[in-house]
């Protein structure tokens, strides 16, 4: 089995790793004792307190019902009401029974905080129909929403028909070949001939009905 001291050296990594808003812990299993915490320890606790050893023993017996040595982030909400993530790796002997119960506490407040913001900032609008009917410039129109569906492909997968027919689903949801001048842009971007190009539409409006 791994020593000790090397599990507190791979813990002190771990922990400086997470840094200030976490901490990892190393728990005796048979008395629960704590035999290491990282210092200034989100949950203030120290070495030499104690854990019920009942809740590492169902941590334990929930691993081996689930046939891992691990259990990762158990969210849960601390006394102080901050949101933890709680992920724990059993560490058994050579005999196969639990000696050490590795402890790791993220406390997630703030990214749960700025969560809304987040998705705000990398949604996207709905793309929708274009109204080709006004004067504006056609091919520029088309132009811009063309470019603007390819940048979602895979620049290293543009070159697959999969990854034509994706764009062309797209674009075909969104009214472009509506317009007879798209015809010919399309071709030019995806690099495709007008033949190639009607074949795959004729095959999207079979796989639509």
């Amino acid at each position: 089995m791994i020593s000790k001291k090397i599990l507190i050296s791979m813990c002190q990594f771990i922990s400086e790793i997470l840094g200030p808003t976490s901490e990892v812990l190393i728990h005796n299993a048979k008395s629960g004792v704590i035999e290491w915490i990282t210092e200034d320890s989100i949950s203030h606790r120290k070495i030499g307190d104690t854990n019920t050893t009942s809740i590492l023993q169902l941590l334990n017996s929930k691993c081996e019902k689930d046939n891992t040595n691990r259990i990762i982030g158990v969210l849960n909400a601390s006394e102080a009401n901050t949101l933890i993530r709680n992920s724990n790796l059993m560490i058994r002997d050579d005999d196969d029974k639990l000696k050490y119960v590795i402890c790791i506490n993220q406390d997630i407040t703030g990214f749960a905080e700025i969560q809304p913001f987040l998705k705000h900032m990398f949604s996207e609008k709905e793309n929708k129909s274009v109204d080709f009917s006004d004067s504006a410039d056609i091919e520029e129109i088309m132009t811009n929403i063309i470019l603007e569906e390819v940048k979602h492909s895979d620049v290293y997968k543009l070159e697959t028909k999969a990854a034509k027919m994706a764009i062309l689903v797209r674009l075909s949801n969104r009214g472009v070949f509506k317009v007879k001048q798209a015809i010919p842009k399309v071709c030019e971007v995806l690099n495709i001939a007008q033949p190639t190009l009607y074949k795959y539409l004729k095959i999207i409006e079979n796989n639509e009905e």
